[in-house]
């Protein structure tokens, strides 16, 4: 007898994100209270926080130059000479 992967469907993990970010209780304690193992809930925090979405693994495309040539120029690293 093997486990079973579980598949929470976007608005269970979007609502279990959204209770993380939202009250500020710890990711183990929201877990423990959804039945949710606490690295799979670390895993749709983390997703969420750099896509904006729990549900998916695809980034969201953002313009870090927001339009300004020259703001390009304050990503470049230094270096010493």
């Amino acid at each position: 007898m093997g486990s079973r992967k579980r598949i929470y469907n976007a608005e269970f993990r979007e609502g279990a994100v959204r209770i993380v970010t939202e009250t500020g209780k710890p990711i183990p304690e929201v877990a423990g209270d959804l039945g949710v193992y606490p690295g799979t809930l670390h895993s749709w925090v983390s997703r969420a926080k750099r896509n904006d979405s729990p549900s998916s693994d695809t980034p969201v495309q953002a313009s870090r130059d927001h339009g300004c040539p020259q703001s390009s120029l304050m990503h470049r690293p230094v270096v010493a000479v």
